[in-house]
């Protein structure tokens, strides 16, 4: 069976499938419910329908698909030190996460919570009822494995914020439609255990869209890795190392829909557009780059000079009364830099769609909070289609697979210096910054190898729904929300005042809904 292409929308199935044609109405709400499952589950085309609705489900606007006023990945690092929102002022999703005031009847709490377990569902339902269909075996355990590992990605998103949540691994059935929560511990078991089962059920390649073996490892890697199980990163890692896996050469066009076919995708969500109403909004801007989503000056910063040193000053434009006046930025200050800076963020200099100077922008209407706005993933020659274009949201690249093994390198202990420097130069010398050793020497202690491995996550993967997790479990929240303030304070920007109240902010609450729904659930003991 051949799945061409991968919409991923509620218009999944392509027309280039020669088994298969199918409009909207295959993914009716009941199809895919008990009531229907023991009629829905026989054929080769239900199969593949059970698991388009797996990967269909991912495009929700809480989590890889989005907009400016959903949650999903971008806003996501709106909670954190790289971004803030030009209007947090109560109807976007996730702004009193970002302000330290949420609470279990929080928005983006609830939304959140529900997208995830669409999605479990969606794969348990896969799961429970393949066997059943008349398909090669080989199909059947692929199908499985990938419905498996879109349910550990999850399972890996719903632990690190929610902490302990009911692990479902079959469907819910009206006698049993409530369910307690498991530990974390178990759940992350459960869930790499399974991955490792199934691993060799997949291809090493497959069409755009569809998980491969690679993506299967990286989601066990990262599962790992986040749970402090370095020896089970380390080999899964280790073992995408011979799957063809390699850096784009070009990090700029990496991520517009020239970029997508790139060998360094491992895992994304597709989107098709414009005109399917099946395309992206989590890059949707107007006639500038989204201008209520802002970078803060403290990413920004992060971007060394072309020599791999820290920015010297923070010469960021006119001052007045020890403020910034946002109408005077200083283009010069954001020149000589890592080229990664422009390719993620909009500073002043930059003209957008070739006419402009960046410096027009602010001050305007869509004054920006911090002279920065986000850059990665908009198209300035596509504002046409911005809220229903057709960029994929890349959920791994190779990168982020190189700078984990790194990390899991040096936490484990006993590394060698030289194989560690050489994943991270790998990782900066694709954008022409030089060597770790040409800048820090060698003989680096461990704190200081975590030290260039953070730095080098933080300006790699900006903007990729990354960073709110390594904040998490590097504990390192609270310096986060210490360096936004300074920046509001200090530098007048117009940032949402951030609050930081301990530990309780490295958990979420589990949604009042839910706890009203099922009394099996207890909320979480930091929120009680």
């Amino acid at each position: 069976m051949k799945l061409n292409r991968l919409y991923i929308g509620m218009t999944l199935l392509a027309t280039s499938l020669a088994t298969v044609s199918c409009s909207d109405s295959w993914l009716q709400e009941d199809s895919l419910t008990e009531s229907s499952s023991a009629t829905f589950w026989q054929t080769e085309d239900d199969a593949l329908m059970g698991l388009v609705a797996c990967y269909d489900a991912l495009q929700s606007n809480q989590l890889y698909g989005g907009g400016p006023w959903d949650f999903g990945c971008l806003n996501m690092e709106c909670l954190t030190d790289n971004g803030g929102h030009f209007n947090w002022s109560g109807w976007m999703e996730g702004y009193d996460i970002a302000n330290g005031t949420q609470n279990p009847s929080s928005w983006a709490v609830g939304s959140y919570w529900s997208a995830c377990y669409e999605v479990i569902k969606r794969c348990n339902s896969l799961i429970a009822n393949i066997d059943r269909v008349d398909v090669s075996d080989a199909d059947r355990a692929r199908f499985k494995a990938e419905a498996l590992t879109i349910r550990a990605l999850i399972y890996t998103n719903l632990t690190m914020t929610y902490n302990d949540v009911p692990y479902l691994t079959e469907p819910l059935t009206l006698d049993k439609a409530e369910a307690s929560s498991s530990k974390r511990a178990d759940i992350v078991s459960g869930e790499m255990a399974a991955l490792k089962a199934c691993v060799g059920d997949l291809p090493v390649t497959a069409d755009l869209g569809r998980v491969t073996r690679g993506a299967c490892y990286a989601v066990l890697g990262r599962m790992a890795l986040y749970n402090e199980k370095w020896d089970d990163a380390i080999a899964a890692y280790k073992a995408m190392q011979s799957l063809g896996y390699s850096l784009d050469p070009n990090y700029a066009t990496l991520f517009t829909t020239a970029g997508q076919t790139s060998p360094e995708i491992v895992m994304s969500v597709r989107f098709e557009g414009p005109g399917l109403n099946e395309g992206a909004q989590f890059n949707a801007h107007w006639n500038t780059p989204l201008e209520a989503m802002n970078g803060t000056l403290n990413l920004a910063d992060d971007y060394y000079m072309l020599d791999g040193k820290r920015v010297a000053d923070d010469n960021y434009g006119v001052m007045t009364d020890g403020k910034i006046d946002l109408w005077q930025p200083n283009a010069a200050h954001w020149d000589g830099r890592d080229p990664r800076l422009k390719a993620t963020l909009f500073v002043p200099g930059m003209t957008w769609n070739g006419t402009g100077g960046a410096d027009a922008w602010y001050g305007g209407a869509a004054a920006s909070l911090s002279m920065v706005y986000v850059m990665k993933y908009f198209d300035p020659a596509d504002t046409g289609n911005s809220w229903d274009n057709g960029q994929d949201f890349y959920v791994i690249r190779y990168a982020e697979v190189l700078l984990s093994l790194a990390e899991a390198l040096v936490q484990k202990g006993g590394y060698n210096e030289q194989e560690v420097l050489g994943l991270i130069d790998q990782v900066r010398s694709r954008v022409g910054m030089p060597s770790v050793e040409s800048v820090e020497g060698t003989g680096l202690t461990k704190d200081a190898l975590l030290q260039v491995i953070k730095h080098e996550r933080r300006v790699e993967l900006a903007f990729e729904g990354l960073r709110l997790f390594d904040l998490y479990r590097w504990h390192e929240l609270e310096n986060a929300v210490k360096a936004v303030e300074y920046e509001r304070t200090h530098y007048g920007m117009a940032y949402e005042t951030r609050i930081y109240n301990g530990e309780r902010d490295y958990v979420w609450p589990i949604p009042t809904s839910e706890l009203d729904s099922n009394k099996k659930l207890e909320q979480n003991p930091l929120w009680k």
